[in-house]
């Protein structure tokens, strides 16, 4: 048998009756490290110095009984052996001893007792150790969130009943939902790891804005809860809603990466917003997704006329499911035009969202919430089916072939098969490749080079052509425009309105074409409103336009009008020059 260390704490005033004691217990395989104490004061002592796996106790000494040894250990411990061994002790007092918790009763003629009794105490112990453990690890498990540490959903939601049950209007808190902005694009872009590390920092931030006395949980993929108490005032809650932005402003460095994260914040006071916990976090939840909608890092307060938003947008939310089935959807062209000849070349297809109760709707309005339900994918996919069959329905009409550009968003980008999805539209339209053009914005170029590069390359061999869209809004660098397999870059309407307003605007117009022409890149520009607009960016040698000034988005049958009218002003031109000749 191996041996195996044994602390003993042993309250005994006869050295000679404890080495009685260490004998019997060496001989059955421990290994004896021990204190031996007399009084109450050397007992307490002793237990608060060091640790114990075993008291044994006289009955009956000068200056302590075994009654008050045993309510000074449990004290301290409610699962420490607890042993009496004594040449003389009272059944009575032996059978009390063991009602107040003391393991066993040993007497000192019968030692042979002892190494059993300890082994069964032990064994026990163990088991007690082992159940505590799954205990505290079922609590944490159904109490804490297991990425953060944070309290998770079913703590907050008995902090808040608690608090609404027992604090009276007399005692007002606030609570605040937090919500990271576009935090699916970075695990769309990074992965889930990168996204759980952005999680952990975002928690420690937010542990330190709110501090030790405040309750902060973590419910939902990237949403965050906090609960502020003696807080009541507009105004002061503003002030903690501050110092949330800046402390989530600071930038985040994820595997050499740096991000930067914003938060948007709302915010609802107990007992003016609702006097129950579900009523409390539901206003704070509308108050949430009114900030959301502001974008950047904002912050709102409940009121009243919030409900009214989220219902509208839950309606749409439920609308937008059918709209596709319903085909509701319908596509508008806006024309682009070659700026030397001034003949139409192509046109941008536009989704709109004819609505048959609430009419034609903004895609300003469902363009997000199709991306945040994923249903982005179908309906884009709808976008380009759709594009490249009217394209080809104007060519086998007679019209001069043009490009159709297709703008994908950055989930679609990343969608498995895209190429293949894209042949596909083609091959069902029937549809030359070079007449389709996808747009993608910089931003897409942010993270993941080679896996951006790999998607380009086989977009590309199916002989589409790609376009930069908003360039010089976000991302711009000429490392990705060096390696990027891309035909054209599309300047940004806001550099275009701000045009030949202030000298910082007028150069960023012309360094993006200095960039395009540089690298035999086409370039395009929106936004073309005014006559001194294209007088400027012919002057120095952008290809292509749209605009107001040429064209608002036009349904199919208004562009196939237009592209008539381009092809009869081409031949009157020619033939008026051929007359001249």
């Amino acid at each position: 048998m191996n041996a195996r260390v044994l602390r003993v704490l042993a309250v005994e005033d006869s050295e000679d009756d404890f080495e009685l004691i260490r004998y019997e217990l060496t001989e059955g395989g421990f290994v004896i490290e021990h204190r031996r104490v007399e009084t109450a004061e050397m007992l307490k002592q002793a237990l608060q110095l060091a640790s114990w796996d075993v008291v044994i106790c006289d009955h009956n000494l000068p200056a302590l009984d075994s009654m008050s040894a045993l309510n000074i250990v449990r004290k301290t411990s409610k699962n420490l052996p607890f042993i009496i061994v004594s040449g003389l002790i009272p059944d009575e007092k032996a059978v009390e001893a063991m009602r107040h918790g003391a393991q066993d009763f040993i007497r000192k003629d019968n030692l042979s007792r002892l190494t059993p009794v300890l082994e069964r105490e032990l064994q026990q112990v163990s088991i007690q150790a082992d159940l505590d453990t799954m205990q505290n690890n079922f609590y944490r498990a159904s109490h804490f969130d297991s990425l953060t540490g944070l309290p998770n959903g079913a703590q907050l939601f008995e902090q808040l009943r608690l608090l609404t049950l027992n604090n009276g209007h007399d005692h007002p808190f606030a609570v605040f939902m937090i919500d990271l902005n576009r935090f699916r694009k970075i695990t769309k872009t990074l992965g889930v790891l990168a996204g759980d590390k952005v999680l952990l920092d975002a928690a420690k931030r937010l542990r330190m804005a709110f501090g030790e006395r405040n309750f902060i949980a973590r419910f939902g993929a990237d949403r965050f809860v906090a609960v502020v108490q003696s807080l009541h005032q507009p105004a002061d809650a503003r002030d903690v809603a501050d110092a949330i932005h800046r402390c989530m402003n600071g930038v985040f460095r994820i595997d050499g990466q740096e991000l930067f994260v914003q938060a948007s914040v709302g915010v609802s006071f107990y007992p003016h917003d609702g006097q129950h916990w579900e009523e409390l976090f539901k206003n704070a939840e509308s108050a949430l997704y009114s900030a959301k909608l502001e974008g950047g890092s904002s912050y709102r307060a409940y009121q009243a006329e919030m409900d009214m938003l989220g219902k509208d947008r839950l309606l749409m939310e439920a609308a937008l499911y059918h709209a596709l089935e319903k085909q509701q959807f319908v596509l508008h062209y806006q024309p682009q035009f070659d700026l030397c000849s001034g003949r139409i070349i192509g046109a941008e297809a536009l989704i709109r969202w004819q609505h048959p109760e609430l009419g034609m709707i903004s895609p300003a309005d469902f363009i997000p919430v199709l991306e945040e339900t994923g249903l982005i994918v179908s309906v884009g996919e709808w976008v380009l089916q759709t594009a490249c069959l009217e394209n080809k329905r104007w060519q086998d009409a007679g019209l001069a072939p043009i490009c159709v550009a297709v703008n994908l968003s950055a989930i679609q980008f990343r969608q498995p098969g895209l190429a293949a999805t894209v042949s596909n539209a083609l091959n069902i339209a029937d549809l030359s490749p070079k007449y389709l053009e996808l747009e993608i914005t910089e931003n897409i170029a942010v993270h993941a080079e080679e896996m951006v590069i790999s998607i380009l390359d086989k977009l590309r061999a199916t002989g589409i052509r790609i376009a930069i869209d908003d360039f010089g809004t976000g991302y711009s660098s000429l490392s990705y425009l060096k390696r990027f397999p891309i035909d054209k870059l599309k300047i940004d309407q806001s550099f275009i309105r701000d045009c030949l307003q202030g000298v910082k605007d007028d150069g960023i117009v012309l360094a993006i074409i200095g960039i395009g022409r540089s690298l035999k890149l086409k370039v395009i520009a929106e936004g073309v409103e005014t006559q001194k607009q294209i007088d400027f960016l012919k002057r120095y040698g952008c290809d292509e336009v749209q605009g107001y000034f040429y064209g608002r988005p036009m349904t199919g049958g208004e562009l196939a009008l237009a592209i008539q009218r381009s092809m009869q002003l081409q031949q009157t031109e020619y033939c008026d020059a051929a007359a001249m000749i």
